[in-house]
């Protein structure tokens, strides 16, 4: 079988086949088009073992994919593309893929306009036509959740947060990534954002609550709130900080990290308040099926016999502190 009968059974939908043909071949020689026919059809079957999800298969051959990588002709940039989507789609899909990882690899150098460029996606069912961030900007995304889970853990998961050192580590990883996006979008909100995380890190907290200022300028989202709260000492303006997170935030379940850390700020100061946060913690958790947490466990035995305040006295403690501790 030559190279161009391995293309047209790729052509005809035949995947396996082509990848099956293909491999004997390249083991054996790794010539211009036999390389152009093993990515192609290597990506093929990655794409295929994802929606399978049969993820061991597809991270191997995604690692496969990185060695064939830099011996592929790629004049327009379509296969160093190809990786970063991939990349992308199995962060979402594989809980144990490293995007970090894959970044300390990445030359960023490397990444062309084309990787950069905001792509908009059709009108479709009614629906209009909506921006969607670069491959690039989708990949430093994806990496700052990562890290973001080191650093802080997952309160809905009970995924512990990772050792400091770990968490610099990642910073340093995406770092080379994350200035190239601000060279060339210095105003993104996401950017900014991500920058300020790694002030964090680095305890550079001055730097870092100048960004969050800066942006909440502009910006309401609740998270923004939220990561300034962390940085603040003082308790009435920080609880005022997670008063607006909660208040920005219109899905419950986004709420109940927020709702943790005003409820340890309240616990020793109001204790029917801290109730009423500590009972909405539990209550969303139990109807996304969680468990309690220890913590949480802990803290509702410092209230045992509290009665919580109402939902109405407490959108009354929110206003209030929102406008005692203006932002």
């Amino acid at each position: 079988m030559t190279v161009k009968e391995v293309f047209d059974l790729r052509k005809q939908g035949k995947i396996e086949e082509a990848y099956e043909a293909i491999r004997p071949m390249y083991a054996v020689h790794q010539g211009k088009y036999t390389t152009l026919c093993m990515f192609w059809t290597a990506s093929d079957i990655l794409k295929k073992r994802i929606k399978e999800k049969r993820l061991d298969e597809a991270e191997k051959i995604f690692k496969a994919l990185l060695r064939v990588l830099p011996n592929v002709d790629d004049k327009d940039g379509k296969a160093h593309s190809s990786i970063l989507y991939a990349a992308v789609t199995l962060s979402r899909e594989d809980r144990n893929f490293s995007m970090l990882d894959f970044v300390e690899q990445l030359k960023v150098e490397q990444l062309s306009d084309e990787d950069w460029k905001t792509i908009i996606a059709p009108a479709v069912d009614g629906q209009p036509s909506h921006p969607i961030p670069s491959p690039a900007q989708q990949v430093l995304t994806s990496a700052f959740h990562e890290l973001q889970e080191q650093r802080d853990g997952d309160f809905m998961t009970r995924k512990a947060p990772r050792p400091h050192a770990d968490v610099l580590s990642g910073c340093l990883k995406v770092m080379p990534l994350l200035q190239e996006a601000m060279r060339r979008n210095p105003r993104d909100k996401h950017n900014q954002r991500y920058m300020a995380v790694v002030y964090t890190v680095m305890d550079e907290r001055e730097k870092a609550v100048a960004i969050y200022r800066q942006l909440l300028q502009r910006c309401h989202d609740s998270y923004l709130y939220a990561e300034l709260a962390e940085l603040t000492d003082e308790p009435g303006p920080k609880a005022a900080l997670y008063c607006r997170a909660i208040m920005n935030q219109r899905q419950e379940k986004f709420r109940t990290g927020y709702r943790l850390a005003l409820a340890h700020l309240l616990i020793d100061r109001d204790k029917p308040r801290a109730a009423y946060e500590l009972q909405k913690c539990v209550d969303t958790r139990k109807a996304l099926g969680f468990h309690v947490t220890r913590d949480l466990e802990r803290l509702l035995q410092q209230l045992a016999g509290v009665q919580p305040v109402t939902e109405a006295e407490q959108q009354s403690f929110y206003q209030r502190m929102m406008k005692k501790y203006p932002n």
